[in-house]
């Protein structure tokens, strides 16, 4: 690849010719013969890590600032993530246009909707928060632009048809999927979650827009009925468009009933009925399945197709994730951790458990404004709550617990603080009996814990087990 290939259309002189072997946007990870982008960040901005690029063998920077004291070929772009964006898209060979793409957006479900569809969709490569872990790829939700684009050239080297994969608010803002050639996309809904970064709930809800803002002129659209912006999702979709919902929408289920640990009813599909059974339990792990399916039948499959593929599907790692402890009682890993997500989990616990305690922290580094609602949604719905650490990050651990606790409090709830999180996992479980149900939330997935200290193993399924407090079910 060289550097005119990476940016067609620019006239570029000589220097359109320098070959190029990657691109970088993190100063301290520059290889040779790679291009730099200067990234303007909330905390750092990457002009000021040109030097060190250069040093490092970068044959060429591009950034959004007037500068001439660059030895290498400098290009002066209007927005340097679009960039990088579009030439990791030309880098990998625009493996998405050789794809039918699918992105999920929405404060919860991403995960869930998409770990569906690679279950329903034949040959489909997916990207998900499990997967980004999994890979150790940049950022939490949806990776940087070359890491984006590298997997979905590695899923048209392995012969997949189907790509689906989260689009985070936050990816969106920052314009990561730029070059994303899209066939469709879902919305999953709109509740209170990244306020750190957005600011306010009306700028959160554009970077969601923006997913069907790239969507092409034929690109289908799936949005969720019950959200009160489905109407500007559907305005925004050029295609054909379905909305689904438990009672509402062209996909939807009628005849529910719940199973000790799943979902029976009669799936409607724009083109008839289906009788389903999930093997996993909640309304909103049904509206997920919905969505799945809403996006299945756009893409051809039967309705027998999609029904069978759901009776055998599997939640995602850190979803539901059940346990059974020495003392009889349940143990629930989950990664709820925001205000709605909490409140669903608890109601589909609440009726189960003789007595619920519930393990539970907020991140740190984010959005303050969420943590007394978590308490008070958790005390209003718990027996007992032990608030202790999740990723606190520079944060204070104490003054985190202190905030979730307000909630708590205006709760009227029995609450503890332990901020060591085995030890908290630990007394939970020291007063848990058969019937009682221990809920684990906030991490679900993960595998690390982030701290003033930095990123250290850790895992509450792996914890559970390797202790010997509790096995899978």
């Amino acid at each position: 690849m060289t550097l005119e290939g990476l940016f067609p259309g620019l006239d570029l002189g000589p220097a359109g010719g320098i070959k190029v072997k990657g691109l970088a946007w993190d100063s301290r990870r520059v290889l040779p013969e790679e291009v730099f982008f200067a990234l303007p960040g909330r905390e750092h901005d990457g002009h000021r890590f040109i030097p060190q690029a250069v040093e490092r063998g970068a044959v060429a920077v591009v950034g959004e600032q007037e500068i001439s004291w660059v030895p290498v070929p400098y290009l002066r772009v209007e927005d340097a993530r679009a960039a990088l964006a579009l030439a990791a898209a030309a880098f990998y060979g625009h493996p998405t246009h050789k794809l039918t793409a699918i992105g999920v957006t929405g404060t919860n479900g991403k995960t869930t909707v998409v770990y569906l569809l690679s279950q329903l969709l034949p040959k489909c490569a997916t990207l998900t928060t499990v997967r980004v872990e999994e890979e150790g790829l940049s950022c939490v939700t949806t990776p940087e632009a070359p890491d984006l684009q590298r997997v979905a050239a590695r899923a048209v080297a392995q012969g997949k048809r189907f790509f689906a994969f989260e689009a985070s608010s936050i990816g969106l803002a920052q314009r990561r999927l730029e070059g994303v050639r899209l066939a469709g996309a879902v919305f999953t809904g709109l509740t209170r979650d990244h306020l750190d970064f957005h600011r306010t709930m009306e700028a959160y809800l554009r970077a969601k827009l923006r997913l069907f803002g790239l969507l092409p002129q034929e690109g289908w659209g799936v949005v969720s009925a019950a959200d009160p912006h489905a109407d500007l999702f559907l305005a925004a979709t050029p295609g054909e468009k379905l909305t689904y919902g438990i009672s509402q929408g062209d996909v939807r289920a009628e005849g529910v009933s719940e199973l000790p640990w799943g979902i029976e009813c009669t799936l409607v599909l724009p083109d008839g009925r289906v009788s389903l059974r999930l093997p996993f339990p909640g309304e909103f792990n049904l509206e997920n399945a919905l969505a799945a399916a809403a996006v299945a039948h756009l893409l051809g499959l039967s309705r027998e197709e999609i029904a069978r593929g759901l009776s055998r599907a599997t939640l995602p790692p850190g979803r539901l994730q059940r346990f059974r402890a020495g003392s009889g009682a349940e143990v629930v890993v989950d990664y709820a951790h925001t205000p709605d997500a909490l409140a669903r989990v608890l109601r589909l616990l609440r009726p189960r458990a003789r007595r619920l305690v519930v393990v539970f922290g907020a991140a740190g580094d984010s959005d303050r404004g969420k943590r007394p609602s978590m308490g008070r949604v958790v005390g209003e719905l718990a027996d007992l709550a032990i608030v202790t650490t999740d990723n606190p990050k520079r944060e204070d651990p104490l003054a985190i617990a202190e905030q979730v606790a307000r909630g708590l409090e205006e709760a009227g709830a029995d609450y503890e603080i332990e901020l060591d999180r085995p030890a908290a996992i630990r007394r939970a479980l020291t007063g848990c009996r058969p019937g009682d149900i221990l809920l684990i939330a906030g991490k679900g997935h993960e595998r690390y814990q982030l701290t003033a200290e930095g990123k250290r193993p850790y895992s509450d399924a792996g914890f559970l087990v390797q202790s010997g407090l509790a096995g899978p079910v």
